[in-house]
C-alpha cells in the first residue's frame, strides 16, 4: 500500500474519532442563535465526497452505535438513522468510480461535476434535513402537537450545520489529501537534441 493511501486511511480514523469526541465534549458549548451544529453530519458530508459510499456507511454506522449508547431514550432511532441517511445521501454526492467515469467518457456522456467542497456542504445539509424530518415525525407520532417553532428550529439546524461545514470543508480536505492535490501540475517541455 502506498504511503499516501496509508496517510489517507489514518486521517479517516482520526477524523472519525475526533468528530465523535468533539460532538460530545465540545459542541454542546457552541451555539449559533441557540442551535448547536451537528458535527457528526459535517464529518459525514466531508467523508462522503472524499472517501466514497462504503467507507462513509461504516462511519455512519459507528456514529449511530455511539449515539445510541449515549442517548438511549429513543429506542434504536440513532442506530438506524445515522447509517441510513448516510447511505441515502452518499448516492447523490459521492465521487463516481473510475469505471463509471471512463464509461461516460467512452459514450461521450460527460457531465459537469459540482465542486467537491460544494458537494460536501450539500451532502451535510441533506443529511441534516433528513434527520430533522425524522425527528419532527417522531415528535408528532409521540403525541406532541407540532408548532411553527419545531419547523423553524429544524430549518435553522440545516442552515447552521451547512454553514459550519462550509467553514471546515477546506481545511479538512487539505488534511485528507495533503497540499499536493491543490498544486498545479507543471508540464515540462520535451528535450530536443540537435545534430552536430
Amino acid at each position: 500500500m502506498q504511503t499516501s493511501n496509508v496517510r489517507k486511511y489514518l486521517v479517516l480514523l482520526i477524523l472519525t474519532m475526533l468528530g465523535y469526541l468533539c460532538e460530545v465534549c465540545v459542541m454542546p458549548y457552541i451555539k449559533v442563535f441557540g442551535i448547536t451544529p451537528n458535527l457528526l453530519y459535517v464529518i459525514i458530508g466531508i467523508i462522503t465526497v472524499a472517501y466514497g459510499k462504503l467507507r462513509v456507511f461504516w462511519v455512519g454506522l459507528i456514529y449511530g452505535i455511539l449515539m445510541q449508547v449515549m442517548l438511549p431514550s429513543v429506542t434504536y432511532l440513532n442506530l438506524a438513522l445515522y447509517p441510513l441517511t448516510t447511505l441515502f445521501c452518499s448516492f447523490a454526492f459521492a465521487d463516481k468510480p473510475l469505471k463509471t467515469i471512463e464509461y461516460e467518457k467512452a459514450i461521450r456522456r460527460e457531465r459537469k461535476e459540482i465542486p467537491a467542497w460544494l458537494r460536501s456542504v450539500l451532502c451535510t445539509m441533506l443529511n441534516t434535513f433528513v434527520y430533522e424530518v425524522v425527528q419532527i415525525t417522531y415528535i408528532y407520532l409521540g403525541g406532541s402537537a407540532l408548532t411553527f417553532a419545531h419547523f423553524l428550529r429544524g430549518f435553522a439546524d440545516v442552515i447552521v450545520t451547512g454553514a459550519f461545514c462550509l467553514v471546515l470543508v477546506i481545511p479538512l480536505r487539505r488534511l485528507i489529501f495533503g497540499r499536493r492535490r491543490n498544486q498545479p501540475v507543471m508540464k515540462t517541455s520535451p528535450v530536443v537534441f540537435s545534430k552536430s
